[in-house]
């Protein structure tokens, strides 16, 4: 009796589990179940909401993503017949609950990938409408949206659209003093307007301005004629007037088949998370070796910051002197020598041809044309920039590498304006179209194109732009600026001594009798604005001549002393 005790007690502890069993399964097949309807209520809703955009505007997205959406309403309205099927048979029981079970985990897998791309679906469905749209987020946006305000903007008028993440910055500090050890500078201390004396505008000032501000958003597609900017999601944004503020991209090696230039921890500096994975490998190399590829600003002043960085440094350059589109032999020959005293080796004359990268991909040599081979632990590069202009090729008329555009920088599209290093715009002291990529010009292009889209809309008439090129840089404790242009015959002036304790010099460019270009390198902030004022009024040079055949120290003085 006692074995057969036994035997019924195990028996009945099994059925006990089985049922527990049963009863789990029945209990998950009805969370399941109510969790697919939930889903179910929630696509319902996706495909009602798509289909009412839809019916109440066309879609205007690219083919593919047209039919996309297309497909997944198919796919959306098969897969809800399903479910309201696997329903009906399980209330029937029809079929068995494991398989049941299957099939109500299948289609939870389905419905949530469907849920997904509805959300994306529905943002391209979606069209956002602005009065004034600013595509770019760069120093020229921040200036813009400060001068629509000061034109009176309304809340709602105005959305800037910037792949960048964070709201407009003052670019140039990032070849500066955002590289250097100690006191750097971070944001928000730089964001626009900062650079020149303004306010500081704070992600949250352009919220208070009801300034719309959508940021790691690019554009993809511009139609330009029928307002419509496309997202890389999707997104569209209808403009009634446009501001393309663009900028531009670096060049990359790898774009002119340079061996090995896609190795790690070569870098180009443009946006501020560039300068971020420049500043963690700086801390990361400590004391490092450091090749410069390229003599031009971000040469420089790149060379300079990683010097105070205690960094090996060696710029390498293909032109024969430094800032060769800017300084003459003689004004380079004066940085050159100051590097040098600072420990800078520049190689001159040669480009870089090759990396070598070490096992783990960084980069740890330099090959240059003349045969020699640098090690570095960073290479940082700088050989020139590409405005941004492809989304609107064929759309507007482009012009010396940018898009054309008359004094007020509207292009032949109208309610179409281009500002910035995109632009190619009527230089009215020289009488002749240029672009001019530099933050001076940014800021100042912004900020008559908002003045003459607001006079024109007001009936009103503005003075074209009327510029003199300007270019500054700010590197170890040298400062020099340059107003107007450097054509004609340069006249040296001051001390161009390297060892000098404050070296101080300028230039004067002359051409047909008169002075057209001014430099000045350790002016004080009178001297310089003096400089400016004789570039834009072109005074006569026979002074200086005269002087200059008496054999007479020229100085400053005798150079912003004309008669202005």
């Amino acid at each position: 009796m006692g074995f057969l005790t036994r035997i019924c007690e195990r028996i009945m502890f099994i059925w006990y589990l089985i049922r527990r069993w049963i009863k789990y399964q029945q209990n998950f097949q009805v969370i399941n179940m109510n969790t697919l309807r939930r889903m179910l209520e929630e696509l319902i809703s996706q495909i009602e909401c798509i289909v009412e955009k839809l019916d109440a505007e066309p879609l205007v997205p690219v083919i593919q993503q047209r039919d996309e959406v297309y497909e997944w309403l198919e796919n959306a309205e098969r897969i809800k017949t399903q479910i309201l099927t696997i329903e009906k048979l399980g209330e029937r029981k029809f079929i068995s609950p494991v398989h049941l079970a299957k099939l109500v985990d299948e289609k939870i897998g389905e419905v949530e990938e469907l849920l997904k791309k509805g959300c994306l679906y529905n943002e391209i469905c979606t069209k956002k409408s602005f009065k004034y749209v600013i595509i770019g987020g760069g120093v020229a946006a921040g200036y813009a949206a400060r001068e629509f305000v000061k034109q009176g903007l309304k809340p709602g008028e105005l959305a800037i659209i910037s792949k960048e993440a964070v709201a407009p910055y003052e670019r140039p500090a990032l070849s500066k003093a955002y590289l250097l050890p100690e006191g750097a500078a971070r944001l928000p201390g730089f964001h626009v307007c900062v650079g020149s004396g303004g306010e500081k505008l704070l992600p949250e000032w352009y919220a208070e301005k009801g300034i719309e501000l959508l940021l790691s958003t690019e554009i993809v597609e511009a139609d330009l004629h029928s307002k419509i900017l496309t997202s890389e999601t999707g997104g569209m944004f209808e403009f009634e007037t446009l501001i393309i503020a663009t900028g531009s991209r670096v060049l990359r090696l790898t774009e002119f088949g340079v061996q090995g230039a896609d190795a790690k921890n070569i870098f180009y500096l443009r946006e501020i998370s560039d300068a971020d994975k420049l500043v963690e490998t700086i801390r990361a190399k400590k004391k490092g070796k450091v090749v410069i590829v390229g003599g031009g600003y971000i040469g420089l002043e790149v060379g300079a910051a990683m010097r105070i960085n205690k960094f090996d440094v060696t710029m390498v350059s293909r032109d024969p002197w430094c800032m060769r589109q800017l300084f003459t032999k003689e004004i380079a020959a004066f940085y050159e020598g100051y590097y040098a005293n600072k420990g800078v080796k520049i190689i001159k004359g040669t480009p870089a041809v090759g990396f070598d990268a070490d096992t783990n991909g960084e980069v740890k040599a330099v090959k240059l044309k003349d045969g020699r081979v640098l090690q570095a632990d960073i290479v940082v590069v700088g050989v020139g920039a590409k405005p941004l202009t492809d989304l609107f090729k064929g759309q507007v008329d482009e012009e010396k590498h940018g898009i054309r555009t008359d004094g007020m920088f509207e292009t032949d599209v109208p309610d179409v304006y281009a500002v910035g290093d995109v632009a190619t715009f009527p230089m009215k002291l020289y009488n002749d179209m240029r672009r001019v990529e530099h933050v001076d010009h940014a800021r100042k292009s912004a900020e008559h194109a908002v003045r003459a889209i607001r006079a024109s809309e007001e009936g009103k008439c503005i003075d074209e732009y009327d510029y003199v090129p300007y270019f500054y840089s700010r590197a170890f404790n040298l400062s020099w600026t340059f107003y107007g242009d450097n054509v004609g015959d340069p006249l040296l002036f001051g001390d161009r001594d390297p060892t000098s304790r404050k070296p101080k010099f300028g230039a004067a460019w002359i051409k047909d009798g008169r002075i057209v270009g001014t430099f000045l390198e350790g002016g004080t902030d009178e001297e310089n604005k003096a400089i400016a004022r004789v570039a834009r009024a072109q005074p006569s040079a026979e002074h200086l001549d005269t002087l200059k055949r008496e054999g007479s120290t020229l100085d400053i003085s005798m150079l912003t002393n004309s008669h202005l």
